[in-house]
């Protein structure tokens, strides 16, 4: 098709039958190139120099006259032309007149339909020769002479979807009509510029497979969809495997062997064990991959997973079973991948291959040349290849591509993601055995030589951790154990001395190849993360261990996790051990990594809980006076959460993790850090209720405290140990400590410490029933704080002050208290002391027969201890609003209220709660069921050691014929139940 304007290149002018690319000047081919592609519209010439020039040139300063003498030169150009074509100036712009179809983008659009058509016509030859002459007008890149942003704009999307996509029409019609060489030939040019391309890529493959050169067709899919993970373009990536995945599929027909050579049919799987055992969920799956016809699949399955777990017994067993539907044959090696001896290369493996097929490898043919050679004779052949025990992914990727029709299944060690991704291979998981599997494996690996307890057997199938090699190890050494001491056997069977017993095929020696494969520093990491003393860890706490940068330590799990030395059961951030493989971290540690190097690792440890812990604690407790911080470990980069809802999270997290850091830093030695971090941490645990755990810290706090003799932190451990036993009504317990607390706080003449004791004693006081010896104790605390300024123990003690002189009935006192609490409160953000004064004042309200503002201040109360949240808050609430309830003649209410302080309270706030409940029903007309309440409560207060609490709730009794006898004795107060609910932030200890 003839033109007679160029846009497709430079801008050109057919003059004497030649399209010309070199007229006039470079600003006035621009000025046309922009109105041809504008054409028969109006343009500005603000439009012109948008077009025309680039954002770094300056504009001509006299646009009207400047863009007169760029017209006039243009039109002296056009005069020149075989055609009539006028440039009018019209508003301050120009516009061309013309027929759009002498312009070649405007024919090579027309041409490019016409292929269209043929296409659809099915007439491929065709699409060829009109996509060849639309393809021939393009004599560069389009609109070279325009520089502006709109100009490459365009240019990117001519070239783009305009030329791009008329050459992949060509190359399609090219592989329809067979001619693959053609294909590859224009790939080479194309691809230079556009290698990511997806389109050309399956085009390439599909050449590559037009000519039967699969190996290379795989080599280039692996390497091109490799390449497009890495880029994080997952969507081609799929593209391009599915892909590849059709290309396989199709139907090859298997090149004839020799005339004479007959077809040898290998059967080279190992033998199977003489019983297997469960592991029905990954047969069934296998079992899936053989059609309902009949026939298998092909394609790749990688079974991965950690040492021992019994992969290669697993695809040796299932390979038997299957073998009626592979006619081909099976071909089976063991690559070695973590072997001591040589791992077997993947030309040693063509070569047993083809020996298996009855072609030994002839010295005349190169590796290349051998490869082709297997895959010729195994090409049509349903086969089953097993490549067992493979090192990584580039130690099968050249063999897997040998074998398009058959079935391969690959077993590692290592994830083989890579694998996965580039063939589209399925990844059925293998996990351990589940606790009857272990023990039937076990009880059948024994034999027949004894009767064992079936609760022996599990107890020794459990210590192996579902791993079917330990099981066969421990079963050898039970079955050469005396006969008739299997159970003493199983009492003194040590875990960690069977993974070191195993000699050179066994045991500990299995893990040894899976840890010596890997790098030094992943070694490091795997012994260091072997003294990690809690359940799971995040990436933080593996690098605080590791020492080194958090990209350092992520590449290093990641190399553990592919090594399956590493589990990542839940959270893409947080990792475990398997029990077996832990006891070997543990061990490699002890055994490898220097005494140094493990107290330092320990160190960074306990420094990264310490600091992250502290940061978390302050924005949850902003309120609360802390520990002195020790400076953070050199190596060390502490969690610093963004807000409340993940400092929250944080904690919930790593509160098992918590724990066994804070005994193991108590049993190295490092007390600096103990005490710290229980102060750092406590205040959650007893807000959320994990009282035992908050007593044992604080009992550990206050032995590393006095080691280090920091009498701070004894007194404030001993004043939270005080606290704990308050909160669950073990008055005993809560005043010998809280007293012992005071004695050293005295000796200490720390105001701070003896203003919070004896507000706590206040509290004690309240607890059994005496609110004038509370309110003494509560002014010698008020006189404290207000000489040192102590505004957060000020406004506590006024809250509490107001509730003891409620209880004296001293109700205008009260009320000034309580507003003077709830002023501070507010001014200091202190939520949980806002709430506390909030339930204080209803009962005021309450008390004076104002049920509507009681009620008002109690639900005020309820929300706030909810959103904090503040559990225990929440049952002081909730039992404020069941006798606000009962007192305004509501007993369903005050009832639902109890029961649900109840549900939600522990210990000694459940004795209350009942007291309260028994209240509430006997007011309401209902004896049995106050009753019931009340012999509840009087177990709970005598148990808590509350004599004086029992004494009135026995006397309530007694108004019941009948109810207040036998009540039954429970704990000594000296072993209080300390494994409940919830906790507040009750002013905490310093």
């Amino acid at each position: 098709m003839d033109t007679t304007f160029g846009i497709l290149g430079r801008t050109a002018l057919m003059i004497d039958g030649t399209l010309h690319e070199n007229w006039g000047r470079p600003r006035e081919r621009a000025v046309l190139g922009a109105l041809l592609v504008h054409a028969n519209r109006w343009v500005a010439v603000d439009t012109l120099i948008k077009w025309g020039w680039s954002e770094d040139e300056d504009p001509p300063r006299n646009l009207g006259p400047t863009f007169h003498h760029y017209a006039g030169r243009i039109r002296s150009w056009l005069r020149q032309m075989p055609v009539q074509v006028t440039l009018h100036p019209e508003n301050g712009g120009y516009r061309l007149a013309l027929d759009k179809s002498m312009i070649d983008y405007h024919g090579f659009n027309q041409l490019v339909a016409e292929a269209r058509a043929h296409a659809r016509r099915h007439d491929p030859q065709r699409v060829v020769d009109t996509t060849v002459r639309a393809l021939g007008l393009w004599r560069g890149r389009p609109l070279a002479d325009l520089a502006g942003e709109p100009a490459r704009t365009l240019r990117l999307r001519l070239e783009q979807d305009d030329w791009l996509g008329a050459n992949r029409s060509l190359l399609a019609a090219l592989l329809d009509l067979g001619e693959f060489d053609e294909v590859l030939t224009r790939l080479g040019v194309l691809q230079t510029d556009h290698q990511d391309d997806v389109i050309l890529a399956t085009q390439r493959m599909s050449a590559l497979h037009g000519l039967g050169r699969n190996p290379d067709e795989f080599a280039y899919y692996v390497d091109v969809r490799r390449r497009l993970q890495h880029d994080g373009d997952d969507a081609s990536a799929d593209h391009v495997r599915r892909h590849h995945e059709s290309l396989r599929a199709q139907v090859r027909q298997p090149s004839p062997p020799p005339v004479g050579e007959p077809t040898i049919v290998p059967r080279r799987l190992g033998r199977g064990v003489p019983v297997f055992v469960g592991r029905e969920g990954l047969l069934a799956t296998l079992d899936a991959l053989v059609a309902t016809d009949g026939r298998p699949s092909s394609g790749v399955v990688v079974i991965d997973g950690m040492t021992g777990v019994g992969k290669t017994t697993l695809v040796t067993h299932w390979g038997h079973r299957a073998r009626q539907h592979f006619p081909g044959g099976d071909l089976y090696m063991d690559l070695n991948g973590f072997a001591e001896r040589a791992v077997v290369s993947p030309a040693a493996v063509v070569d047993e291959f083809l020996m298996a097929l009855g072609h030994p490898p002839d010295g005349a043919l190169n590796a290349r040349e051998r490869e082709l050679l297997l895959s010729r004779l195994a090409s049509g052949r349903r086969m089953l290849v097993v490549l067992d025990n493979a090192r990584d992914a580039e130690h099968v990727e050249g063999l897997v591509a040998l074998f398009p029709d058959a079935l391969v299944l690959v077993t590692s060690r290592q994830q083989l993601t890579s694998l996965s991704v580039t063939t589209g291979a399925r990844r059925p998981r293998i996990e351990p055995m589940t606790p009857d599997e272990a023990t039937e494996l076990l009880s059948v690996r024994i034999g027949d030589r004894r009767e064992v307890a079936h609760e022996d057997l599990a107890r020794l199938a459990a210590s192996c951790g579902g791993l079917p090699l330990m099981i066969t190890l421990l079963a050898e050494r039970v079955a050469s154990s005396p006969p008739g001491r299997i159970s003493e056997f199983a009492d003194q069977h040590d875990r960690r001395q069977l993974l070191l017993d195993g000699g050179a095929i066994e045991g500990r020696t299995f893990f040894d190849w899976s840890y010596r494969v890997l790098g030094g520093p992943e070694r490091r990491l795997f012994r260091l993360l072997g003294m990690q003393p809690g359940p799971d860890f995040s990436v933080e706490t593996a690098a605080a261990l590791d020492g080194r940068t958090r990209v350092e330590t992520m590449r290093g799990l990641r190399a553990l996790t592919s090594a399956h030395l590493l589990e990542q059961p839940e959270a893409l951030d947080r990792y475990r051990f398997h029990d077996l493989i832990r006891e070997f971290a543990a061990y490699c540690a002890e055994t490898d990594e220097p005494v140094t190097e493990r107290e330092a690792a320990l160190r960074r440890l306990v420094s990264y809980y310490l600091a992250s812990a502290v940061h978390a604690d302050r924005l949850l407790y902003p309120s609360r006076r802390g520990a002195s911080e020790l400076e953070v470990e050199h190596g060390v980069d502490p969690f610093v959460p963004r807000g409340a809802a993940q400092a929250k999270a944080w904690f919930d997290r790593e509160r098992t993790n918590l724990l066994a850091t804070i005994l193991t830093a108590a049993g190295n030695g490092h007390h600096d850090f103990v005490w710290r971090l229980v102060d750092a941490t406590v205040v959650f645990f007893n807000r959320h209720g994990y009282y035992a755990d908050s007593v044992s810290m604080h009992k550990l706090a206050a032995a590393s405290a006095r080691i280090v003799g920091a009498q701070i932190g004894e007194v404030s451990s001993l004043v939270g140990i005080g606290w704990v036993y308050l909160t669950l009504g073990n008055v005993v317990e809560a005043r010998s400590h809280l007293e012992a607390a005071l004695r050293l706080a005295e000796r200490m003449e720390h105001d701070h410490s003896m203003a919070l004791v004896l507000n706590l004693l206040g509290l004690l006081e309240m607890e059994r029933g005496d609110p004038v010896a509370a309110l003494a104790l509560y002014r010698r605390s008020m006189k404290i704080a207000q000489r040192i300024d102590d505004l957060h123990g000020q406004r506590w003690t006024a809250c509490r002050m107001g509730a003891a002189l409620r209880a004296t009935e001293q109700h205008v006192s009260a009320r000034t208290y309580l507003t003077r609490a709830q002023i501070l409160a507010e001014r200091a953000g202190d939520e949980s002391a806002r709430a506390s004064t909030l339930i204080e004042v209803g009962l005021v309200h309450r008390d004076r027969g104002d049920y509507a503002d009681a009620l008002l201040h109690g639900e005020h109360a309820l929300r706030i201890a909810e959103a904090i949240p503040d559990l225990v808050l929440t049952v002081e609430a909730c039992l404020a609003l069941a006798e606000i309830n009962s007192a305004r003649g509501v007993p369903d209410a005050a009832v639902a209220f109890a029961r649900r302080a109840i549900a939600i309270s522990g210990h000694g706030a459940t004795a209350r709660a009942h007291d309260v409940l028994g209240d509430v029903q006997f007011v309401h007309g209902h004896p049995a069921e106050a009753a019931a309440a009340w012999r509840a409560a009087v177990e709970r207060y005598d148990g808590l050691g509350n004599p004086t609490r029992a004494a009135v709730t026995r006397a309530k009794l007694q108004r019941i014929p009948g109810a207040g006898v036998d009540v039954p004795q429970a704990r000594s107060a000296s072993q209080p139940p300390i494994d409940a609910t919830v906790d507040s932030d009750v002013w905490p200890p310093a």
